[in-house]
C-alpha cells in the first residue's frame, strides 16, 4: 500500500507540473461537456458520457502509460525496486481518481445548468445520474484496456483511437441489442465493469511477465 502511494504522490506532482495549456483544455472540455444534456436532440442521452470518460481517461492514460514507455522512464520506474503490480495499480489508481473528479465536476456543472435551466428535475437528474455511473463504469474500463494495451501494442500513440473504436463497438451492440429486445442502460455499466475486469486482469499477468532488459546476444 505504501509503494502505491508513492506512485500515486508521483503521479500527482507530475500532472501540477504540467504546461497551464493542459489545465485550460480540461476546463474547456468539463465546460462544454457539462452543457450538453441541455439539448433536447441529443438521442444519445446518458450514453453519450461514455465518449466523455474515453476523452478524460484517454489524455490521462496517454500521459501516464504511454509517454513513459516511449521516452523509457517506464523501464526505469520498473527496475528502480517498487513491486510491478505496485507500478500498475498505482497508476491506475491515479488516472481513475483524476478522471472521476474531472468527471464529478463536469456532473455538478451539468446539474447547476439544469436547475437553472427550469428542467423537471426528476426527469433530467434521472438521467444525469445514469450517465454519472457510465462514466465510472467507462472510465474503469478506458484504464484497465489502456494499462493491457500499453503492454501488447508496439505503437501505444494508437491506444486512444482504440479505446474511442471499442467503446463505440460496445456502444453500437447495445443499441443493437436495444433494437431486438428491451435492455436497460445499466446492462451497459455491467458490460464494462465486466470488461474492465478482464482488462485489469491481463494488464497484471502481461505486466509482471514484462520482460524490460532483453538478452544480449552474442
Amino acid at each position: 500500500m505504501k509503494t502505491v502511494s508513492v506512485i500515486l504522490k508521483k503521479e500527482w506532482d507530475n500532472f501540477l507540473g504540467s504546461e497551464r495549456g493542459v489545465f485550460a483544455i480540461y476546463g474547456v472540455l468539463v465546460l462544454s461537456w457539462s452543457l450538453l444534456p441541455l439539448s433536447k436532440d441529443l438521442a444519445a442521452g446518458p450514453v453519450w458520457w461514455l465518449f466523455f470518460s474515453v476523452i478524460i481517461s484517454g489524455n490521462f492514460a496517454a500521459t501516464v502509460f504511454v509517454s513513459e514507455r516511449l521516452n523509457g522512464s517506464m523501464e526505469i520506474l520498473l527496475t528502480s525496486g517498487f513491486p510491478r503490480n505496485a507500478v500498475l495499480f498505482g497508476k491506475v489508481a491515479f488516472i481513475t481518481l483524476m478522471s472521476t473528479a474531472i468527471g464529478g465536476l463536469c456532473f455538478c456543472f451539468t446539474l447547476c445548468w439544469l436547475h437553472l435551466s427550469g428542467r423537471p428535475h426528476a426527469l433530467y437528474a434521472g438521467e444525469v445520474l445514469m450517465g454519472a455511473g457510465l462514466y465510472c463504469a467507462g472510465t474503469v474500463m478506458n484504464v484497465a484496456c489502456g494499462a493491457w494495451m500499453s503492454i501488447r501494442l508496439q505503437s501505444p500513440r494508437i491506444i486512444p483511437f482504440i479505446s474511442i473504436l471499442f467503446m463505440a463497438a460496445v456502444v453500437a451492440a447495445y443499441y443493437g441489442l436495444s433494437y431486438l429486445v428491451a435492455a436497460p442502460q445499466w446492462t451497459l455499466i455491467v458490460v464494462l465493469v465486466f470488461a474492465a475486469a478482464f482488462f485489469l486482469y491481463r494488464a497484471k499477468k502481461e505486466f509482471n511477465g514484462e520482460k524490460v532488459v532483453q538478452p544480449i546476444t552474442l
